[in-house]
């Protein structure tokens, strides 16, 4: 498709992959472990464009070699040179993903041939059983998942359980001592034949019963095609219903502004009609007024000529009165009611001119009014339709597929669960006994007590504080600080541990020129961390800042170190180091190129 390829180049020494949360950080330790021989990848949206995965080895002789592998593909195709870019020709050697003790034409064979480890035997159980050594017996005592780094397991061990746990401990036997254990006759007695038998009859009605709970009858390659697909669908339903929802909160919101408003206008307006009617009642009483004063105006006219004896207007008795007293009188009596007439006339007139102000104002406030309440009859018949039209059935469609991943993640973890029976089921086929076998032989003590101080050596180097001495249990595969085993600390102290054992293992087998694959890859052993005492969840910069110096100057091998927080400047100066980012802002968007994030 064009695409940019996903490319990390690791440093001889130390590389580090650092930054936020889901960007591809894991996806790169998956990724390896996958190109080494793991039988399946958890193959996220992003990586679906892609349709090869290359892993770049150099060889204990010096040479390269380009492992190539389909992102679904049980073949491993190798060729012997450094190649960075999709290839399209015949490779030098093709490899089978799988180990197998059949032939030699696995990736599992090739690989511990090019150690000195091919046809080297670890033991199976305590009866001196043994099986051919496999790579990944080797793999997972170097690489770390985020999972496995914090896990109450011992890092000895794969998984919790009894299945395997002796062949695990012969396999660090095998890196500590560098030597495999010896050949044995094999061949079950009855007993042991009718004791396997039963075990594998109980294995076979377990997966019988596990295949009749699955819901699909499809494989679990098409199971996880499915639930890439569903999860592409999912992603861009939810798009979608973000959109839609955005849309929905913007018109609420819109209608709250307008239903705010509108009932600011219905009080302006309820205000002015208040007001409107006490200037009525005020007009009324200026109108009444003047009819008063127009009345006394005429009516004075008329008194001094209809009464004789005192002065109607003044009250004076005829002796005190001139003969043109009344008509004096009535001259300035209609000169009074002139000036409270002209008086009452401006008021009336100010009154009605502050009326017809009002009423036009009411009548534009009316129609904003009519206006809004139009517009909020759209928007919320708006509101009615995107919610029955496009959120509702957007909801209900990825609630049913929420469903169905639900029911396709089921099935896919019914298939793991039959897959690790079937797998059980094989090794009792497989497996060998002797009556009264010698047991599977020890770790030398003079070599625990070398593996102890490596650990202890470790730990000290990176300034970790703790006390004690580290001891290690070859018995149980435990290991503990002070007396105190690494399950019974909290995550960051048990990942840190696991973390020091796996350098450790490294650092002596390289250091004693003991066979191994000569790197480490450690998924998160310092995020969940924090010093002993202190109540701030970051861990210190002295053991950050010398747990990457101590991998980079003191540590033999090369190590992949995939975290959350920043290394120290100084390491950024002098290792391979990468920062995925979940913005586009200049930094590295994520393992996948922006093409790829975006789903293009």
């Amino acid at each position: 498709m064009g695409l940019e390829p996903a490319q990390v180049t690791f440093h001889p020494r130390l590389t580090v992959v650092y930054g936020a949360s889901d960007t591809g950080k894991s996806f790169v330790t998956e990724a390896i472990d996958y190109m080494l021989g793991a039988r399946k990848l958890n193959v996220i949206p992003e990586a679906e464009h892609y349709s090869q995965i290359l892993l770049g080895v150099v060889l204990p002789d010096g040479s390269v070699i380009t492992l190539v592998r389909g992102l679904r593909s049980t073949i491993i195709k190798v060729y012997r040179s450094d190649v960075r870019d999709v290839v399209h020709h015949s490779p030098d050697l093709v490899l089978a993903a799988q180990h197998s003790t059949k032939g030699s034409a696995n990736l599992s064979r090739f690989l511990l041939s090019q150690i000195g480890l091919d046809n080297t035997l670890i033991s199976t159980n305590d009866r001196g059983n043994t099986k051919l050594l496999a790579f990944r017996d080797l793999l997972q005592l170097c690489l770390v998942s985020e999972t496995r780094m914090v896990s109450p397991v011992p890092p000895a061990l794969r998984a919790a359980g009894t299945n395997g746990q002796t062949a695990y401990r012969s396999a660090l036997k095998l890196m500590l001592t560098g030597a495999g254990e010896p050949p044995t006759a094999t061949g079950p007695n009855p007993a042991q034949r009718r004791v396997h038998k039963g075990k594998i009859t109980l294995l076979d009605g377990l997966i019988i019963d596990l295949q009749r709970q699955l819901t699909n009858d499809s494989n679990q390659l098409d199971l996880e095609q499915q639930l890439a697909r569903l999860l592409s669908t999912l992603n861009s339903r939810s798009s979608a219903l973000r959109e839609v929802a955005d849309r929905h909160v913007e018109a609420v919101a819109h209608r709250t502004t307008l239903s705010v408003t509108l009932a600011q206008y219905d009080e302006r307006l309820a205000e002015i009609d208040s007001l409107l009617g006490r200037f009525g009642l005020l007009r009324s009483q200026y109108e009444s007024d003047l009819a008063r004063l127009a009345m006394v105006n005429e009516a004075g006219s008329l008194l001094g000529y209809f009464a004789t004896g005192a002065c109607v207007f003044c009250g004076a008795e005829p002796e005190h009165q001139r003969p043109t007293h009344s008509e004096q009188e009535t001259t300035a009596l209609h000169a009074a009611v002139d000036a409270e007439s002209t008086k009452t006339h401006h008021l009336l007139g100010d009154l009605l001119l502050t009326i017809d102000g009002l009423r036009v104002q009411r009548d534009e406030l009316a129609q904003l009014r009519d206006n809004h309440r139009a517009q909020a009859e759209t928007v919320t018949g708006e509101i009615t339709r995107i919610t029955e039209e496009e959120l509702r059935p957007l909801e209900a469609e990825t609630a049913e597929l929420m469903a169905k991943r639900s029911e396709i993640e089921r099935d896919l973890g019914l298939h793991e669960r039959i897959e690790e029976l079937e797998t059980v089921k094989q090794s009792l086929v497989a497996e060998g006994a002797v009556p009264g076998g010698r047991p599977s032989g020890s770790i030398p003590a003079r070599v625990i007590v070398g593996f102890e101080r490596a650990i202890q050596h470790a730990l000290e180097v990176w300034r970790v504080r703790f006390t004690g001495e580290v001891d290690y249990d070859q018995y149980t595969a435990e290991m503990s600080v002070g007396g105190k085993t690494r399950a019974g600390h909290g995550k960051g102290m048990r990942a840190v541990l696991n973390a020091a054992f796996t350098v450790a293992l490294a650092d002596l087998c390289l250091s004693q020129e003991h066979s191994h694959p000569g790197f480490v890859v450690l998924d998160s052993p310092l995020v969940t961390y924090r010093e002993p005492g202190t109540r701030d969840a970051a861990l210190p910069d002295s053991v950050k800042d010398y747990f990457y110096r101590g991998l980079l100057h003191n540590f033999a091998g090369q190590a992949i170190v995939v975290e959350n927080g920043d290394p120290p400047a100084d390491i950024t100066e002098e290792a391979q180091v990468y920062m995925f980012s979940r913005e586009r802002d200049g930094q590295r968007f994520g393992f996948f190129p922006t093409e790829a994030a975006a789903g293009q």
